[in-house]
């Protein structure tokens, strides 16, 4: 990959006030020919922390913490040596020369000319948002919504025209189109370029640095209305496929914002869309973030662990409605999987934040007054899942009970710290009223045992059998195997259901698609996948095969429609049939009753083939 010569990284610190630096995380006095204060990597009272500007080095008499500028960066900012010298540098008006060691890897040019398109189409939507009279009705949207004009201006929201505007003004600008596919904001229809996004509202998403690198596009109220009523499957929010500069699995919407702010408050707030987190930074939270869709995945927490380190907080705080709890729970186990502390805040009456902080009305300090204390009163991991399941446990049956357990115990057995595990396990043991040597054992003999059952299967008693699975159901599985990042889009998106996939691959279905972030090596282990001869082999088989498509996203779009057509062929095939059983038992209400149901289908059925069907791309 390109790296920075010795000669850059001696210039970038040649031209960085230390001093200037450092005060911005403590205050410095002179001290002779240098300066003191109190260490900001520890906390005390005298001040042992001294800067020498001569030698560009600081030291901490107490801590023994040192280095230069661009150890301070990387170490309160938490960013890899290239970022905290590209950051440094971006400070002092320089441009850094890379060196490349002929990788493959995207050089930095190229990655300098794609961040340049996505640039400039950002401040194209932004024109195009502010003096266009087409985008009257987005302006009028987000005035609805209370986010004011220097709100939107602050993050930069634009407007998408459609009718390949944006391709027509980079060609009148000579710019490169390719680079505009490239970073997927335009694409070719019918043999002819046109423009990705078509009448939506513009969120750019940034890189740490702040410059845009993909877009998060919002479909207006009335589009989606009259959509739903033509019949039309869209999608209220769109964000850019992935590309070369930008991976939805990784991207996090205002964290280069939230970084500073998250440091001097303490903590970091994980919300659902962007809506949320302006109405937050406007309500006096500029310590929010959104993961554009609330699937968390691993390396959205690893990332969001990393920036509030080990004595800041993490705290999730979804949409207050059935659904945003729901996948509080998933971001949950998703944390506990690798490590990252995380609390969960509850926002009242199933609103949204930017309803609290912005929509409530007139009295925003008693909205900033409501957020603060949802905030105050998170619950720790553990203790929201606990409160979730099992709200009142003592009036459990016994069988729900056992069920219940065993979910917080597959949450509980990914993470990687055994102490941690066990003192989590004595709190679920205190909560379950259950003993926590039980839960020890249940934990770790579950894989034992289902492998156990296998081998005692009474004589006579036969394993399930693995039937063949068509084309579009394996390459379902495929892709959501091998591209984790699609899972939650396959039921959030693509509305899939385990039980559209014949038993007993319907459990391995379901775990993917309920558990999106389970590893390959625990989903092997599951009892609904060991039980079952094949499957496991299945499981790695598809493991181990390299996905033959460029975007995994496109071909689950085009699979889950056909998956949708296969699964609504066969339940007419099925009512046909018990319209045959009900015909010969001359049983004339039933059979009407399931002609009903049907016809109804048959007409879904209809639709769905009117549409386009699965591509020629396979997995």
């Amino acid at each position: 990959m390109p790296f920075i010569g010795e000669d850059q990284i001696r210039l970038v610190k040649s031209r960085v006030d230390l001093v200037q630096l450092v005060s911005e995380f403590t205050t410095l006095r002179k001290s002779g020919s240098n300066f003191s204060g109190c260490c900001p990597f520890h906390q005390e009272r005298s001040p042992s922390f001294y800067v020498y500007p001569d030698e560009q080095s600081y030291h901490c008499f107490g801590c023994a913490a040192h280095g230069d500028a661009i150890t301070l960066v990387r170490e309160k900012e938490r960013l890899d040596f290239n970022d905290a010298v590209e950051l440094l540098a971006r400070r002092a008006g320089l441009t850094l020369q890379y060196q490349d060691k002929g990788s493959k890897g995207l050089s930095k040019g190229i990655r300098n000319d794609l961040v340049g398109v996505v640039e400039f189409a950002a401040a194209f939507y932004e024109r195009v948002l502010w003096e266009s009279a087409d985008a009257a009705a987005a302006r009028e949207y987000l005035s609805s919504r209370g986010l004011k004009p220097e709100l939107c201006r602050k993050f930069r929201l634009g407007w998408s025209p459609g009718r390949s505007a944006l391709v027509d003004e980079t060609r009148r600008r000579g710019l490169d189109i390719d680079h505009l596919v490239k970073t997927d904001l335009a694409l070719d229809r019918n043999g002819r370029w046109a423009d990705r996004f078509y009448e939506r509202v513009m969120f750019p998403i940034c890189d740490r640095f702040g410059a845009p690198i993909a877009f998060s596009a919002r479909l207006l109220p009335e589009a989606e209305r009259r959509a739903k009523a033509e019949g039309r499957g869209v999608g209220k929010y769109v964000n850019n496929t992935d590309t070369p500069l930008y991976h939805k699995g990784h991207a996090v919407f205002n964290l280069h914002r939230a970084r500073t702010a998250s440091r001097d408050r303490n903590r970091l707030l994980v919300m659902e869309g962007p809506t949320d987190v302006m109405a937050a930074d406007e309500g006096g939270f500029p310590e929010c973030v959104a993961v554009l869709g609330t699937a968390l995945t691993a390396e959205h927490a690893k990332q969001l662990g990393n920036v509030v380190g080990t004595n800041g907080k993490l705290v999730i705080l979804l949409d207050g409605d059935k659904a945003g709890q729901t996948q509080s729970l998933k971001a949950v186990r998703t944390c506990l999987s690798v490590g990252v502390p995380v609390r969960v805040a509850m926002l009242p009456d199933e609103m949204d934040p930017a309803e609290l902080l912005i929509e409530a009305g007139a009295d925003r300090e008693r909205g900033r007054q409501i957020m603060e204390d949802v905030i105050s009163q998170a619950r720790t991991d553990v203790d929201h899942l606990l409160r979730t399941l099992a709200p009142r446990p003592y009036e459990l049956d016994n069988r729900v009970l056992i069920t219940v357990t065993d979910q917080v115990l597959e949450a509980l057995r990914p993470m990687p710290d055994p102490e941690l595990r066990a003192l989590c396990l004595r709190d679920v043991a205190q909560w379950l009223g259950l003993e926590k040597e039980r839960l020890e054992r249940r934990l770790q003999n579950a894989v034992t045992d289902a492998r156990e059952r296998i081998a005692d299967r009474p004589n006579g008693e036969t394993a399930p059998v693995l039937p063949a699975l068509d084309p579009v159901r394996e390459q379902i599985l495929h892709l959501l195997i091998r591209a984790p990042e699609v899972r939650s889009a396959a039921t959030d998106d693509q509305g899939i259901e385990p039980s559209w996939f014949p038993a007993p691959w319907d459990g391995l279905a379901g775990l993917l698609l309920l558990e999106p972030d389970v590893e390959v090596g625990d989903l092997a282990n599951r009892e609904a996948v060991i039980t079952v001869p094949g499957l496991r082999d299945a499981v790695f088989r598809w493991a181990g095969t390299p996905l033959t498509i460029t975007s995994p996203t496109d071909i689950l779009t085009a699979a889950a429609q056909s998956l949708r057509q296969i699964h609504l062929g066969e339940a007419i095939k099925r009512l046909s049939q018990r319209i045959a059983e009900a015909e010969r038992a001359r049983d004339m209400t039933t059979v009407f009753r399931l002609g009903l149901e049907r016809s109804a289908l048959g007409r879904d059925l209809k639709d769905k083939q009117g549409q386009s069907g699965l591509g020629e791309t396979s997995a």
